[in-house]
């Protein structure tokens, strides 16, 4: 890998994500709270730690070969860490509790520091990542959700005199932010279905190949954001639909499965693309969050 893909690998994309993370924290604040507010505290946890985690997690896969300087790796990660530590601290226990309780699962994701025996094999140590099989990119939809979007409603609903939206309607907002993660991550996954299997990674891609797992994306995508924004409602009196939100959602998850399938036709080499993907790759859900509103 040459300096300047490595540069791109580790610190452009892991940034750009970091930042496109910050998408469903926003989508979260206004449901909770009914307008679009920027904490500059919070925001800056949120997008620093998912930038550190992601290029962690890639330099842990660059040959030792391969590597950057010490130097300029050290500085890389600590700077951030300086970030995340001020942030944390002015953001208060109650947020930092929520975003660090799931920040060993990341850090140690690409890691292997999980026993496991075998018959043939013995024992040895196994990668997080490589015992979740098909619900890799649900957990880590879990994870990165509870980071964004649980943090920052808790961090508006839990100092009391706040007046915060009804705790449903604030359990919706968390299960789109989970919804359009799990979308994004498992396109990640159908990009790295060559890499995967010869890791011996049962993604669900590996498993069901690359149109089944975007037709299964499209299919679990509009069922659930029709569900959530309540698009489609069953109700004693029958099946309610709603216009024009019915519409709204058609065209969100159609424009985020249409996207992600025109980003796969590029290698993950491709900077433009993948950095428009770590960028842009959940802003759909601030039309669905905002759609809980109205």
């Amino acid at each position: 890998m040459s300096r300047t893909n490595l540069f791109y690998s580790l610190g452009v994309i892991p940034a750009l994500m970091g930042l496109g993370h910050l998408a469903p924290a926003i989508g979260a604040i206004h449901t909770a709270t009914g307008s679009y507010q920027f904490p500059g505290r919070l925001l800056g946890l949120i997008g620093t730690i998912s930038a550190l985690v992601d290029s962690i997690d890639k330099y842990k896969d660059v040959p030792l070969s391969s590597r950057p300087p010490k130097w300029i790796w050290k500085t890389w990660t600590y700077g951030l860490w300086a970030i995340v530590l001020v942030c944390a601290v002015m953001s208060g226990l109650q947020t930092v509790i929520l975003v660090g309780r799931v920040l060993p699962v990341g850090l140690l994701w690409g890691t292997r520091c999980i026993p496991q025996f075998s018959k043939s094999d013995g024992l040895f140590l196994t990668k997080p990542k490589s015992l979740l099989g098909g619900a890799k990119s649900l957990v880590v939809a879990l994870c990165m959700a509870s980071v964004s979007a649980e943090a920052s409603m808790a961090y508006y609903c839990h100092p009391e005199g706040f007046q915060c939206s009804e705790k449903a309607l604030r359990l919706r907002g968390f299960q789109l932010a989970c919804l359009y993660q799990f979308l994004r991550e498992t396109a990640c996954d159908i990009r790295d279905i060559s890499e995967d299997t010869v890791e011996g990674l049962s993604t669900l891609p590996v498993k069901l190949g690359k149109q089944n797992t975007m037709l299964l994306m499209s299919l679990v995508g509009l069922l659930l954001d029709l569900i959530l924004t309540q698009s489609v409602a069953v109700t004693a009196d029958g099946i309610v639909v709603r216009y024009p939100q019915l519409t709204y959602s058609f065209l969100r998850i159609g424009s985020t499965i249409a996207a992600y399938s025109l980003i796969l036709r590029y290698p993950r080499e491709n900077v433009w693309a993948w950095g428009t993907m770590s960028l842009f790759g959940l802003a759909p859900v601030l039309s669905a969050q905002a759609a809980l509103r109205s």
